[in-house]
């Protein structure tokens, strides 16, 4: 065959963190959002939503971090945000979850 040439190769956040957070978001809407709905179909549907939307947020915050070039003060503050409103939408699905309703 022909000689391979040693590369390092860059380690893309961005994919694993995508399916990190799949298959977190599929737990998390089997056993924590199923059973509070009553329907663990539609528990596990929202949980896969939650957890590829936390994985990608989650995978651009540390692959821009790894990066060579750095980012500006805009992005790293816009990053920051869209971490922390992915985290409050977790939670926020929980305590929605298991409150009741009147």
């Amino acid at each position: 065959m022909g000689k391979q040439e040693n590369k390092k190769q860059k380690r893309q956040w961005m994919v694993l963190a995508f399916a990190i957070g799949a298959a977190l978001g599929s737990l998390y809407g089997a056993f924590i959002l199923g059973p509070a709905l009553g329907n663990i179909m539609e528990g596990v549907a929202i949980g896969i939503s939650i957890g590829i939307g936390a994985g990608v947020s989650l995978g651009t915050f540390v692959e821009t971090g790894t990066r060579a070039e750095k980012i500006s003060t805009k992005e790293n503050r816009l990053l920051t945000a869209v971490v922390i409103a992915t985290l409050l939408l977790v939670l926020s699905t929980a305590f929605m979850a298991y409150s009741e309703f009147s």
